[in-house]
């Protein structure tokens, strides 16, 4: 298939969904190729693949065809998403306003950390990861600590793969980032120094939900002379603390 057939493709799975409303959840395959304007054996052919991918199902006493639950799945990711900003943003807000420091949230998708927070300290660092920004899942404190909550098997996909280093302190051998990993494991947060900028320190956290699965990764990060040690252990519990109280209203049951 080249691509404007699969673009064609798509268009006529997007026209299928959209056909699809709250007063008519249920439609018949004439209605559905009605509605969309495709002839019967496209809208056929089509429906029949969305079928076995778990987008549209078949009610097997009528016959009609409906939005599968592969949507609620979809869509819980979306919430989720906007549930957890919404949520953590005033504990974030605290924080960097405790810590005098930048403060940012990510989740991991596809293989990467994605900023979904960002708030500069009033310091005006110059710097800062930015919404929306991609970063390496191994390199940083805040993409470390979410790397050290992965699935087993995907820890493994990650970090076979070829890693690039930002700078000279930055750990890209796979035997050193296991050990970091478990080293996060153990003490429930992550440290990282210069790692993605020279001369920039930072502490991450993970955020857990009512699964009591890691959702996301919280972290301050700024210039590393506000990190000396008399500092970072007042940071950590600021940080550690806040983690706690995100994980909580987002139903995290502790079990200890």
């Amino acid at each position: 298939m080249d691509v404007t057939s699969k673009v064609r493709a798509v268009d006529r799975a997007f026209d299928i969904i959209e056909s699809f409303t709250f007063k008519e959840p249920e439609l018949t395959l004439l209605e559905i190729s009605q509605r969309t304007g495709l002839a019967l054996a496209t809208t056929h052919r089509s429906i029949q693949t969305m079928i076995k991918r778990g987008y549209i199902e078949q009610d097997p006493i009528s016959g009609k065809l409906r939005l599968g639950m592969q949507f609620v799945k979809l869509g819980g990711i979306v919430i989720q998403r906007i549930d957890l900003t919404r949520i953590a943003a005033p504990f974030l807000q605290e924080l960097s306003k405790k810590t005098e420091q930048n403060v940012n949230m990510s989740i991991y998708d596809k293989g990467e950390a994605l900023c979904i927070v960002n708030i500069e300290s009033f310091h005006n660092f110059q710097y800062g990861i930015k919404v929306g920004q991609r970063l390496p899942i191994y390199a940083g404190a805040l993409s470390k600590v979410i790397l050290a909550h992965l699935p087993n098997q995907e820890l493994i996909t990650l970090l076979s793969n070829k890693l690039e280093s930002f700078t000279p302190l930055t750990i890209s051998q796979e035997m050193r980032l296991r050990e970091e990993v478990e080293e996060i494991q153990k003490r429930g947060y992550a440290r990282s120094s210069g790692e993605l900028a020279l001369g920039v320190a930072a502490l991450a956290a993970p955020i857990y939900n009512y699964e009591n699965k890691m959702v996301a990764g919280i972290a301050i990060s700024g210039p590393e002379h506000y990190f000396a040690d008399e500092k970072v252990n007042n940071f950590v519990v600021e940080l550690l603390e806040t983690a706690t109280k995100i994980s909580k209203e987002l139903g995290f049951n502790q079990v200890i």
